[in-house]
């Protein structure tokens, strides 16, 4: 079973199209800012997942919120495009992983 499939059945709620923002945030991330290629990359999604799976829907509510939201948004609150910098992504990245690993 694949990665998007087995959060979709632990968090029913959430839209494939929903799942797979979230599994590409955390490749994002993987890639760009901590350097994973193959084999590292494939265990971090792997424990991303298990991750996922393990939090209740009011744990992980905030964050899917805060990553379809903030970190996929690439506008202002005037609804302007902003230019995405790598500090920029880099905040949001880490905003977003700091709601993950800290609702319980």
């Amino acid at each position: 079973m694949d990665r998007t499939q087995q959060i979709k059945e632990a968090h029913p709620w959430l839209s494939y199209e929903e799942v797979v923002k979230i599994l590409l945030y955390h490749h994002q991330g993987s890639i760009w800012m901590q350097n994973l290629q193959s084999d590292k990359l494939e265990r971090s999604m792997e424990a991303f997942t298990k991750l996922l799976k393990s939090k209740s829907k009011n744990a992980l509510k905030p964050f899917v919120e805060y990553v379809l939201g903030a970190y996929y948004s690439g506008v202002d609150k005037y609804g302007n495009q902003i230019e995405v910098s790598k500090e920029s992504f880099e905040n949001r990245w880490h905003k977003a992983r700091e709601i993950l690993l800290t609702s319980e």
